[in-house]
């Protein structure tokens, strides 16, 4: 293999092996390679009608623990000749990951209008701030009047500037989400006050069960958590941060019969779950 790379692919060293440049270098185009011989075999075999080999969906975290089972089920019923793979991330590594054709389809987050083209909207959610119901009590009872302070009650909605100076839970930038928060806070001279940055999802559900911090997530991210009562989330008042949850799919991968058959499912299970009209 090396004398056809024309190099050496590993360093040999007494703790075993490490890639080299080259192999840096070449591994992804290999990958994308396999990935479009896979996807011949498989189109091949759907010539005969029926959907088969494996599909790889991309999930961001929000609705990945909801979706990914869902998904699972119907295929199973449904498509028992294919083979589901799951990998999760956020939104910006979902799109790279379809753009370098190592995922076939992905549910991911849109935040702005412009851009969308190629991608199909399957509902849409409105940002939230979340945090324990005793926390979000006590950090918002300035902005509260002297009744609601009587009875404990949180707000239906609240302004975004009602963040400002909270100690926030968010992902690493560059997110989106993130972004929007941060340039929303520029045109209104606050600031956004990062307490804990965080890049996985079941962490960051952690810290706000446990620790004092605010998250601003959609309500279906954390929906078990806000049903059992743990959680709660107040909607942002502003339609900047209001979130589509959208289906992408690769333009560097083949198109198989089984990767269609699974876009196909998808709709109807996503309008299952979170009680949507029918596509």
């Amino acid at each position: 293999m090396e004398v056809l790379f024309g190099g050496p692919l590993f360093h040999r060293t007494g703790r075993g092996m490490e890639p080299t440049d080259l192999l840096r270098e070449v591994l992804p185009r290999v990958n994308a390679l396999l990935a479009m011989a896979e996807g011949l075999a498989s189109s091949s075999r759907a010539l005969a009608g029926v959907p088969r080999g494996a599909v790889t969906l991309g999930l961001v975290g929000g609705v990945s623990r909801l979706v990914a089972p869902a998904i699972f089920a119907a295929v199973s019923e449904r498509l028992p000749e294919i083979r589901l793979r799951f990998r999760e991330g956020y939104s910006g590594e979902m799109e790279e990951a379809l753009a370098q054709g190592r995922i076939d389809i992905a549910i991911l987050n849109r935040y702005r209008r412009r851009g969308t083209t190629g991608y199909r909207k399957l509902f849409e959610a409105q940002l939230c701030a979340v945090g324990r119901p005793s926390l979000l009590q006590n950090l918002l009872a300035p902005l509260a009047g002297k009744a609601s302070r009587s009875v404990r009650r949180l707000p239906e909605v609240l302004p975004a500037r009602a963040l400002v100076g909270l100690p926030l839970i968010l992902p690493f930038a560059p997110n989106a989400m993130r972004s929007i928060l941060e340039e929303h806070a520029r045109r209104n001279r606050t600031h956004v006050n990062v307490a804990v940055e965080c890049d996985s999802l079941a962490v960051m559900r952690t810290m706000l069960l446990e620790q004092s911090c605010i998250g601003v997530l959609p309500t279906h991210s954390v929906r078990a958590e806000i049903d059992e009562g743990k959680l709660a989330a107040i909607p942002l008042a502003e339609s900047a941060f209001r979130q589509s949850v959208v289906l992408a799919t690769s333009t560097q991968r083949p198109f198989t019969l089984a990767a269609k058959s699974v876009i196909d499912l998808i709709p109807v299970t996503m309008a299952r779950i979170f009680t949507l009209p029918k596509p």
